[in-house]
């Protein structure tokens, strides 16, 4: 009797596929590997679309992370334009919209990520947009060109680098933030204020602690009513308020959602051999809910799952929380995590200069580490948070 290979799925088409499938055929060179995705390109990183992707002249293409001949030379079976939108995790069948004859699997691994949230008062505007896929980033690029004033409501990390992008065109642009600082949940009010004031040093406006009370068309711009009674009028308007799951075909199929799909460091979910992995996941420990959020969290995330459908053990854990921001010639770096009770120590530099390196430490112990064109004390300070996080000889 022939013994059929194991079928694993993939589902979706940014790093977190892309690294998953190329993980397990690194692994196991006998199975069957199939990746569906929605968008109808190959698996492309995604990083640079709110950075060289709107600067780079002539337009870049992008960066693909799994060409359809590096697939087919990995016996990797890429479809493109598969959007699955049920699941029968009894029957291990996937439907996928407009598609005939389910998608059968022995082992299923959801890696589909997130999507850009949308704000209800700029839904269907036509000068509105998003940036997660590459047609986002070629629309905003178009826009920028064209010199027209830009409004980014929204004062996170993909804000920031587009404003610090926009303003290397010359284009006037203006961060509309409900909070009181942009990134003041994250870097803490200290290294927030200093970060806004590196920005508007270079021409950015800010309008923090609004919010968008309405917003219409005038066919050459849109206006928009704030909170305080005052109006801005946009060229573009580019909202990054966030992210959403698509999470409904998952619950539909029994398998646990909360923020993300439910699942533990290893992306076992609640069903047997149905993991997730990357941004739609989100790992339930002793620290409570924490979702994956950042390029390098998706990427080892992928070689866990990997690691864990061929029945490997696992590399010890690591809980650095590593990620980078590239605004403008700000080159952000950040490790571990910013806690209530933790002091803001400065290493070196001068947080209103653009080069320094901080780290947050609770008594002598260093648990987060913030640096900007400071490489070599941003090493020495994540070396000794990995030092903190090494177990205890027993």
């Amino acid at each position: 009797m022939a013994i059929h290979p194991e079928r694993i799925v993939i589902v979706g088409g940014g790093v977190t596929a892309a690294r998953t499938a190329q993980a397990v055929r690194d692994l196991d060179a006998n199975s069957a590997i199939m990746v569906l995705s929605e968008e109808r390109i190959a698996p492309y990183d995604r990083p640079p679309l709110s950075k060289e992707a709107l600067l780079t002249d002539p337009a870049p293409a992008p960066t693909t992370l799994l060409s359809v001949d590096d697939a087919a030379a990995s016996d990797i079976e890429l479809r493109m334009g598969h959007r699955v939108v049920g699941l029968d995790t009894k029957a291990r069948l996937l439907d996928v919209d407009g598609q005939a004859e389910p998608v059968p699997f022995d082992k299923l691994v959801v890696a589909t990520g997130t999507r850009a949230r949308s704000l209800p008062v700029l839904r269907g505007l036509p000068r509105v947009c998003h940036l997660r896929t590459a047609d986002d980033a070629a629309r905003v690029r178009s826009a920028l060109k064209s010199g027209e004033p830009l409004v980014l409501v929204g004062g996170g990390f993909i804000g920031l680098e587009v404003a610090a992008a926009a303003r290397k065109r010359g284009v006037d642009v203006t961060v509309v933030e409900v909070t009181p600082l942009p990134l003041g949940g994250v870097l803490g009010d200290e290294m927030a204020g200093s970060l806004q004031q590196w920005h508007r040093d270079r021409g950015v406006r800010f309008r923090c602690g609004v919010s968008i009370e309405y917003a219409v068309d005038r066919g050459t711009y849109t206006e928009m009513g704030l909170s305080d009674g005052t109006s801005l009028n946009a060229g573009c308007v580019l909202v990054g308020v966030g992210v959403d799951r698509e999470l409904d075909w998952i619950a539909r199929a029994g398998i646990k959602t909360h923020v993300g799909v439910v699942c533990d460091h290893d992306g076992r979910t609640n069903v047997p051999e149905v993991f997730a992995t990357g941004d739609i996941a989100c790992l339930h420990d002793r620290d409570g809910c924490r979702p994956a959020s950042h390029w390098t969290a998706a990427v080892d995330s992928a070689q866990r799952v990997a690691r864990r459908i061929v029945g490997l053990d696992q590399d010890p854990e690591s809980d650095e929380e590593y990620f980078w921001s590239y605004q403008g010639d700000l080159r952000l770096m950040s490790v571990g995590h910013r806690s209530s009770s933790a002091k803001l120590h400065l290493v070196s530099g001068d947080l209103g200069a653009g080069k320094f390196a901080v780290e947050w430490r609770e008594g002598d112990e260093v648990i987060g580490a913030v640096a900007a064109n400071s490489a070599g004390d941003f090493l020495r300070s994540r070396m000794a948070l990995r030092r903190n996080q090494e177990p205890i000889p027993r």
